[in-house]
């Protein structure tokens, strides 16, 4: 078992991640619950091997939930890297967020908008947030 937390998911490069389930929570400030297998070896995700990671990544308050890559088909410069989360602080999708959405006008208190491209073996998942989220590493699955 890995110790997880987001500087790992930030820093390692050999690591596979597959989304498990995702939860929009209207009632908690629009927080994302998405949930996570993670292993170094991509077979073992596939093949459901027990020995896999499994984590919980929570988005709190007012984040937002931008799609996939297979929707948008967006290319950020800062993505040119390996590592299965990306956190960018200037991308196409906060342009949008500022220009449509006014989230520089309105939501100044909240603080700076980030994106978070989460990428897992077949998807990326795109996230704009005022807040890093939290990991919540060992958790059990609930079945």
């Amino acid at each position: 078992m890995n110790n997880i937390d987001l500087d790992f998911l930030l820093n390692v490069e050999e690591y596979e991640l597959e989304l498990d389930t995702m939860a929009l929570k209207g009632n908690d400030h629009y927080a994302i619950d998405m949930y996570f297998y993670g292993s170094e070896n991509v077979t073992n995700l596939l093949i459901n091997d027990p020995s896999r990671d499994y984590f919980l990544m929570r988005f709190e308050k007012y984040a937002v939930f931008m799609g996939t890559l297979q929707e948008h088909g967006i290319l950020e410069e800062g993505l040119r890297n390996p590592h299965p989360v990306v956190k960018l602080k200037k991308s196409v999708f906060g342009d949008f967020a500022e220009k449509h959405m006014k989230t520089k006008e309105i939501y100044t208190e909240r603080g700076e908008l980030n994106l978070f491209v989460i990428r897992t073996h077949d998807q990326e998942f795109y996230i704009l947030s005022y807040s890093d989220p939290m990991v919540i590493n060992n958790i059990a699955k609930s079945e």
